[in-house]
């Protein structure tokens, strides 16, 4: 008797949770890369047979297909949760913070390129960038389109809304960037998605629109894309933006002081102009 009353409160505070929370956000990473796995197999196969016959297009699907199954997956599962009663919060956000948005999204790059020179990604890494931002159309529309609407879509607009949900906010926002950098499945590329990710979640969180989320991803990578356009031969990203130890460190200095004052506008222009987001309230 004493089991089964056991069980009925794990399942009573299993359901407590709107979906996701941190374990299966981790679930979603697993799932998503055994998709990943699943259709690169055959379709590796059917890509040598046919060659570069459809390279262009092919780089653009490949993108795509395992991303929308696992999005259709989690939503199958975030419409099953009683306690995700809202949709995906495509909300408007204030226009007016939209210029301090885009100047903290190219502080965080170049504060991005600074981190990486630490370390240099290795040469294949720099090249699988370079194959992925083909010099093409279908190119741009994956790094700077596709990108941002999936993968916004999976991990702001799927994971951090659960996670919201479920924690106080800096834990929900801390652990969705961390499951932000892990779905690029390179060290290299983690740290990079994990900043940027902390800024992306904080701005969902303050406004509740995925589509603010979006612009910021896409100004990154578009930036990111032309970036890599106009030097070609650079062997990392500190190359691609020509620039020397002092300029560099001289930039990551400004950038990291635009940021933390960006921030302080936020969070005074939230506090002033925001309600409190009852959706947003945790369980704990």
């Amino acid at each position: 008797m004493e089991e089964l009353n056991t069980q009925q409160q794990e399942v009573v505070k299993t359901e407590e949770f709107a979906y996701p929370s941190i374990k299966q956000s981790w679930g979603i990473i697993g799932i998503l890369l055994l998709v990943m796995i699943g259709y690169s197999i055959p379709v590796g196969l059917i890509q040598y047979a046919l060659g570069d016959v459809l390279q262009g297009p092919m780089g653009f699907v490949n993108y795509v297909v395992p991303l929308g199954i696992m999005i259709f997956i989690a939503i199958s599962f975030k419409k099953k949760n009683p306690k995700n009663e809202s949709a995906i919060a495509f909300n408007p956000f204030p226009l007016v913070i939209l210029p301090v948005v885009v100047i903290v999204t190219l502080s965080m790059l170049v504060i991005n390129v600074e981190i990486t020179s630490w370390v240099p990604a290795p040469e294949w890494l720099m090249d699988l960038f370079k194959n992925m931002m083909q010099d093409n159309i279908w190119g741009f529309v994956t790094v700077a389109i596709a990108a941002p609407i999936l993968e916004e879509l999976l991990m702001r607009g799927i994971v951090l809304d659960g996670l919201l949900k479920n924690y106080n906010p800096w834990k929900a926002i801390i652990w969705s960037a961390v499951f932000f950098g892990i779905i690029h499945f390179n060290p290299w590329q983690f740290v990079v998605a994990f900043l940027i990710g902390i800024v992306m979640g904080y701005l969902y969180w303050k406004t509740k629109s995925l589509l603010l989320c979006m612009v910021i991803h896409a100004v990154n990578n578009g930036t990111a894309f032309f970036l890599s356009k106009s030097n070609p031969d650079a062997t990392s990203w500190a190359e691609m933006l020509g620039l020397g130890t002092v300029e560099r460190i001289g930039l990551f200095l400004i950038a990291v002081l635009i940021v933390w004052l960006a921030y302080r506008y936020f969070e005074n222009y939230f506090k002033k102009n925001e309600e409190p987001i009852k959706e947003l309230k945790y369980n704990q």
